[in-house]
């Protein structure tokens, strides 16, 4: 009997995210109903990583001798995946009851080419992830110039917070998923292809959705599936992966932008404004009404996270355990059109 769905779990220097990935696959395999079937693929860890992921009880575990980054993991795990539905997911990442059957209800249409749930970053459920961050030149060079054009970033973050709403409350189309859980049906992947491998950390699912739009095939939200993610708890686990993600980014840029596009973002890398905000000495705001906040470690705010501010927020200690010290910026933001109230600035001592 052939699976209903084949999830390809990816871990790197991340036993513990990854056994309670599997752990919590197979939970909801059971309460929704699913056959489902368990790859779990490491990629080059440590010799007491692998014997932990061994115990895992996945169906397949594929070790290999080497790190060939997220795309080759991804790439080693459907070429042992049996079903023709695939999920691959980041290790970090947990699932609920009732998360996975919308998934697959999606992508068995025939126009999508992937979808993705509705990612948390807490456990309560609060702070939603964002779907992703559409790549173009311009959309990329804002987010290195912030400060330069105060009038056209202001345009910019309101036309991304209120997509984000609409994404988040009601689901839809968009032009780039993140790509910590992407539920494909397996014949999209053999007209579009692999992973890119020459992508070692990072940009793989953009580069690869880039070539599933140009087929015609949509990238869908699915509001009504809920996942937890536990974003940067797997890449900081690995010491080299500021060099692995900025030669991906370099890779991604030179083939979508040219020599050119590349150099000018490059310069824009480089000369990269501080922007000063009001800084709190905590990261909490006061409730709002009609106003959200948008949670970032980049000073453009694009992507960000975000919260409703109903009530009274504070940034939940599970998060900021995770979070590196670095200036995080919050922008509280009108539901109605995006438009910004304040800014702030909240660094982790």
């Amino acid at each position: 009997m052939a699976a209903d769905v084949s999830a390809v779990v990816v871990s790197h220097e991340s036993s513990h995210e990854a056994l309670e990935c599997v752990a919590s696959l197979r939970a909801a395999f059971r309460a929704e109903g699913i056959f489902g079937e368990l790859v779990l693929v490491d990629c080059g860890s440590e010799a007491a990583e692998a014997r932990q992921l061994a115990t895992a009880g996945a169906d397949v575990f594929l070790p290999l001798a080497e790190n060939r980054g997220y795309s080759g993991g991804v790439n080693a795990g459907l070429a042992r995946a049996a079903s023709s539905r695939i999920l691959v997911c980041n290790a970090d990442v947990t699932f609920t009851a009732g998360a996975l059957a919308p998934l697959l209800e999606a992508v068995d249409d025939r126009s999508v080419g992937a979808a993705a749930p509705l990612a948390h970053w807490d456990a309560a459920g609060r702070v939603r992830l964002p779907a992703g961050w559409a790549p173009g030149f311009f959309s990329d060079l804002a987010q290195l110039s912030a400060g330069r054009r105060p009038a056209r970033d202001a345009a910019r973050f309101a036309s991304f917070a209120r997509e984000s709403l609409r994404l988040w409350q009601s689901g839809g189309f968009a032009r780039h998923l993140t790509g910590a859980v992407l539920a494909v049906r397996r014949e999209v992947f053999d007209r579009v292809g692999r992973f890119d491998e020459r992508f070692p950390f990072e940009y793989e699912e953009t580069e690869w959705e880039d070539r599933v739009r140009a087929r015609g095939l949509g990238l869908l939200l699915v509001s009504r599936s809920r996942i937890r993610h536990l974003w940067g708890s797997s890449s900081a686990a690995s010491a080299d992966a500021p060099a692995r993600r900025a030669e991906s980014r370099r890779v991604y840029w030179r083939r979508r932008y040219g020599r050119l596009g590349r150099g000018i973002l490059d310069r824009a890398a480089r000369r990269m404004r501080v922007l000063n905000f009001q800084r709190l000495d905590q990261p909490s705001l006061p409730a709002q009404e009609g106003t959200w906040v948008a949670i970032s470690p980049n000073s453009s705010l694009l992507p960000f996270a975000g919260v409703p501010l109903d009530r009274d927020f504070a940034l939940p200690d599970e998060i900021v355990e995770r979070l590196p010290k670095a200036p995080l910026y919050l922008r509280v933001f009108r539901a109605s059109d995006g438009r910004e109230v304040k800014t702030f600035t909240w660094e982790k001592s």
